[in-house]
């Protein structure tokens, strides 16, 4: 169980600097936050309330997991390093844990901060990432050129919460197949990879009439913002790291075949029945 918290945190991700403690004293919660601007010093100690549902709180704490995070965080892009963090974080029994981080933040990050949020007077803003994305495609395939062709309905999604990558496939009268797959980095490295586009929801081609295949994108962020865009699939088109998503997401799930990574003007009928 938590003895002691002490967390502070400061630069770009937040308009003004944080300092958060929280203390268990007899199975009971207490906590104090403070705001306060860049050429103010942190306190010492901070003025504490006991938090109602504080044995609550601890077991959504706990279920983060911080004993498992490692000691510091370092962005792959020095750009990024402007923010800084620091955690100190002591259980009963254990020595205490300092845990850095400059730009860079564990997995379950948001979750932390959600759950810092809900101590009295905390109100940390978090970084509006993407936090899942869920891509529709639809489009008509001739089995060979002249033939009769067949629609084909394909969906992607990756879910930065769930931590699964979810690929179906339906092709009328030939049935359907599901794939899931749990990638935890993976996952929060491909999100990140198609956040950094800036204005990603301005990135996608316009509705050209309805000849070619039609692509719905749904992008969730963290503040339940969603955005859906329908637009024609032109891979040339589509946001410019597109192609490196695509590539790197059939590579995690086996190197399976699909419309969404193949842009060949025919399915042969192997492909078609596989």
């Amino acid at each position: 169980m938590l003895e002691r918290l002490s967390f502070s945190l400061g630069g770009p991700l937040t308009a003004d600097r944080w300092q958060v403690e929280a203390v268990v004293k007899d199975r009971k919660v207490y906590a104090g936050c403070r705001c306060y601007f860049e050429q103010e010093e942190p306190q010492e100690e901070l003025p504490k309330e006991e938090l109602p549902s504080g044995r609550r709180w601890l077991r959504k704490l706990e279920k983060l997991g911080i004993q498992r995070w490692r000691s510091r965080f370092v962005p792959e892009d020095p750009a990024r390093a402007a923010t800084q963090w620091q955690l100190l974080y002591k259980e009963e029994g254990k020595p205490q844990r300092r845990i850095t981080g400059c730009g860079a933040y564990p997995d379950n990050w948001a979750s932390f901060i959600d759950c810092l949020n809900e101590l009295p007077g905390a109100s940390i803003r978090q970084e509006n990432h993407l936090e899942s994305v869920r891509f529709s495609l639809y489009e008509e395939v001739p089995l060979k050129a002249g033939g009769k062709k067949i629609p084909i309905r394909e969906k992607l999604a990756l879910d930065r919460r769930r931590r699964v990558i979810i690929y179906n496939r339906h092709k009328q009268e030939l049935g359907a197949e599901r794939h899931a797959y749990e990638v935890p980095r993976a996952i929060i490295r491909l999100l990140d990879m198609l956040d950094r586009t800036q204005h990603l929801e301005d990135k996608w081609p316009s509705v050209r009439g309805e000849e070619g295949p039609q692509l719905e994108v749904c992008l969730t962020r963290h503040d339940g913002t969603e955005t859906v865009i329908r637009c024609r699939y032109v891979p040339a088109e589509l946001p410019e790291n597109w192609l490196e998503f695509l590539t790197e997401v059939q590579h995690l799930m086996g190197g399976i075949g699909g419309r969404f990574f193949r842009r060949d003007t025919y399915l042969s009928e192997s492909e078609v029945f596989r």
